[in-house]
């Protein structure tokens, strides 16, 4: 059981790095290779800056389309390896009760990993749900052509300077809106999150005060998951907190996204 658990998350933890590319080449060839993405993205935001409308253009819908369905594989195979590190932590736990006592070091190791893997997953579905915004980081320095970084100091200004012509620029309108969604996504992910923690940690504090004192593994196997969990929630809260302040400031998010310059 335990073997076939942990070939299934070698197996997942590859697709996770390669089905994306694989998938998606035959409809989006182009964009197999970082820097073409890179430079395609530098591309489209400058067709879209220059459009002076608030819809997408062609290239950056496309771009746009192709982020959401990566980052929709990764989501499916991200909670695939979810539910395996689950019952691969449940396995192990489950022979440390039974069996030798160092089993509980590659429990505590698998119980993190699929706390990690929650996080993974929960990142996955905010970039598919939010595509664009996801899209910015990977904006290269400059394109050939020189015009994208014209384009984003006339983006900072837009931001940093009311005045200025480019404040009321219908792009400059949208990519606000959709980094305040996306840390409002990120808000409303981690806070359910951080209530699922918590009260499963509630649980294993409330099992382990009620549980037989002579029965030192089941009480160790309990505190162990409550310390992992309740600080699990703690940092949920504190993403939470944080990203419904960069949501009510979306310009200086975005500053931080594209760069300050």
């Amino acid at each position: 059981m335990i073997g076939l658990l942990l070939a299934a998350a070698a197996a997942l933890v590859a697709a996770f790095v390669l089905a994306p590319s694989a998938l998606l080449r035959p409809t989006f060839g182009a964009y197999d290779s970082g820097a073409k993405l890179q430079d395609a993205l530098g591309r489209a935001l400058v067709e879209y800056w220059r459009s002076g409308t608030p819809a997408f253009p062609a290239r950056l819908t496309t771009l746009v389309d192709y982020w959401f369905q990566w980052h929709a594989i990764k989501v499916a195979i991200s909670a695939l390896l979810v539910i395996v590190f689950a019952l691969l932590t449940t396995a192990l736990w489950q022979r440390y009760l039974r069996a030798r006592p160092w089993y509980a070091a590659i429990a505590t190791a698998a119980t993190v990993l699929t706390v990690l893997a929650m996080g993974v997953l929960s990142e996955n579905i905010l970039v598919m749900a939010v595509p664009l915004i996801g899209l910015l980081p990977l904006l290269p320095g400059r394109t050939a052509d020189g015009k994208l970084a014209q384009v984003l100091s006339e983006m900072r200004e837009g931001l940093t300077d009311s005045a200025s012509p480019h404040a009321g620029s219908p792009a400059l309108t949208v990519l606000l809106g959709e980094v305040e969604r996306y840390y409002w996504v990120t808000v409303a992910i981690s806070a359910t999150l951080m209530v699922a923690t918590g009260l499963a940690s509630a649980h294993f504090w409330k099992r382990r005060i009620a549980g037989d004192p002579s029965a030192t593994r089941v009480r160790f196997m309990h505190s162990t998951l409550g310390v992992i969990t309740t600080l699990t929630a703690c940092l949920l809260l504190l993403v939470a907190a944080d990203s419904a302040l960069l949501a009510l400031e979306p310009a200086t998010s975005l500053l931080g996204v594209i760069g300050a310059g």
